[in-house]
């Protein structure tokens, strides 16, 4: 048996039907055991209950039917009456053969005298005989009490296995005609033992098996579809969200916990789309924020000192020619920094990873024409695991990247940058290093410092860490740090 055949029954839809078939056949036998365990408990009261009314019931009837013939009718009327069946006739086996003579029931009719008229056994009583029952002497006190009180007398004789009533017999006018003597035999007692239930056990579990399994398989089969065909809707919801479709969503109005689960799927998926729309928002704002200050600091600088070198050199044009080509060679200058500097806000404003094999690539890419463009001597070295950051953490990393090479080139006059790139599992590492001028971090404001601001901020979205090392005169290492999968895992784990 193969391992994907047993894989199967793992799914949802099996353990469903298979537990239907269990709960059903465990339901049954439990419901058997209950029933036996009654019967073996209360087997007698509830058997002398049952011979009680049965017995009571059929001498009334009995009773009713022989005052007809007693006051209107003759003695064979009366006979067929009696010989009548009526009700349920209790015949029931009882033990010993000096019982034997009470197996059957026994109808007689006494008159007030206490002599009987007619009965279903003349052979043992007699009609114009007083009455009389050999082995039973109840019979004549039962006779006795309902003659002298003209009501029913009954009583379940145990020791004899016998049920006796006395009923008079009233005509229509309330006058009393005569005694109903009834009797019949008491029912067999039932009595289980523990041993005695795995019989009846075994042959209803043998009966109950072929038609409890199909039916348990095809009731849970029906009820787990509905179940997994929404299940596989909300996973099928979650890889997409995970995938980035943020609009994907769920429909199930269910009020089970699916449905609840579907709803708090809903709820989750609008307010990451949500938060997805602020941070694009932010990231907007950043960027814009970043490129006035670099429009500010760079080519507004540039643009304003060529506008004061022509104007020197239009003033000096007539009186020192040379003086004022002097100036207007460093207009020229201004014009091209100014031009420089533009082309590197163009490319910084492209699609940070534009490049799909990865941010190694990009990052790669970016240091040689930042070395060229800006004279740098650019050292680059990549250590990565077998799998690439998430793609908002190289969207990150990137324009970080950018970030800190860019005041390396305006602040740190250095003429060789390092780059460091580690990716592990347990975190992920960029480190920049310069020879440059490098400075006091502690006298750095952090209000009026937009781009360590920024990327403070970027690092705070992802839990990630920023370290400056850096002395006047003695270079800049800036180290960035951001959780690794197996780091994320386990604070997911912990929440």
């Amino acid at each position: 048996m193969s391992a994907s055949f047993l894989q199967k029954f793992a799914t949802l839809r099996w353990k469903l039907a298979l537990s239907y078939v269990g709960v059903t056949l465990i339901t049954a036998l439990t419901l058997e055991i209950i029933l036996f365990a009654i019967l073996g408990l209360f087997g007698e009261p509830i058997g002398d209950f049952w011979a009680r009314n049965v017995g009571l019931w059929t001498a009334e009837q009995m009773a009713r039917r022989s005052a007809g013939p007693m006051e209107y009718g003759s003695a064979e009327n009366l006979a067929e009456a009696l010989y009548a069946p009526t009700g349920l006739i209790l015949k029931f086996g009882v033990s010993g053969e000096e019982d034997t003579r009470f197996l059957d029931d026994v109808r007689v009719v006494v008159d007030p005298q206490g002599v009987v008229v007619a009965s279903n056994r003349p052979d043992r009583y007699p009609a114009g005989k007083q009455f009389a029952d050999e082995g039973f002497p109840e019979a004549e006190m039962l006779v006795e009490k309902a003659l002298a009180d003209q009501r029913t007398a009954a009583e379940l004789m145990k020791t004899a296995d016998v049920f006796a009533a006395a009923v008079p017999i009233i005509s229509s006018g309330g006058e009393i005609f005569g005694i109903l003597f009834y009797r019949q035999p008491r029912p067999a007692i039932v009595h289980l033992a523990p041993g005695d239930l795995f019989q009846p056990l075994a042959a209803t579990t043998l009966v109950l098996l072929p038609c409890m399994i199909p039916l348990g398989l095809i009731f849970g089969i029906v009820t787990a579809t509905g179940f997994t065909r929404r299940l596989k809707h909300l996973t099928q919801a979650s890889v997409g969200l995970a995938g980035g479709n943020l609009a994907r969503r769920v429909e199930d109005a269910s009020g089970d916990e699916i449905g609840l689960l579907s709803r708090q799927f809903n709820r989750m998926a609008e307010e990451i789309q949500a938060g997805a729309g602020r941070q694009r928002e932010l990231a907007a704002l950043q960027e814009r924020q970043r490129l006035a200050r670099d429009l500010h600091d760079g080519i507004k600088q540039n643009l304003f000192g060529a506008n004061l070198a022509v104007a020197a050199a239009l003033n000096l044009l007539d009186s020192n020619p040379e003086a004022a080509r002097t100036k207007l060679l460093e207009a020229r200058d201004h014009s091209r920094q100014a031009g420089a500097e533009m082309q590197t806000l163009i490319g910084e404003l492209r699609p940070a990873l534009s490049d799909p094999r990865g941010l190694a690539a990009a990052l790669q890419d970016y240091l040689q024409t930042f070395g060229k463009r800006e004279g740098i001597e650019v050292v680059w070295r990549a250590t990565a695991a077998d799998f690439d950051p998430p793609p908002h953490c190289q969207q990150a990393l990137f324009r970080i990247a950018q970030e800190l090479l860019t005041n390396v080139a305006r602040h740190a006059h250095a003429k060789r940058v390092f780059l460091e790139l580690v990716s592990g599992a347990k975190e992920i590492r960029m480190r920049i290093t310069d020879d440059g001028a490098g400075f006091d971090p502690s006298a750095v404001d952090p209000e009026r410092s937009t781009g360590l601001r920024g990327i403070r901020e970027r690092l705070a979205e992802l839990q990630g860490t920023l370290a400056i090392d850096s002395d006047p005169g003695g270079g800049t290492r800036v180290t960035v740090i951001l959780p690794g999968p197996a780091s994320q895992a386990q604070g997911a784990a912990h929440d």
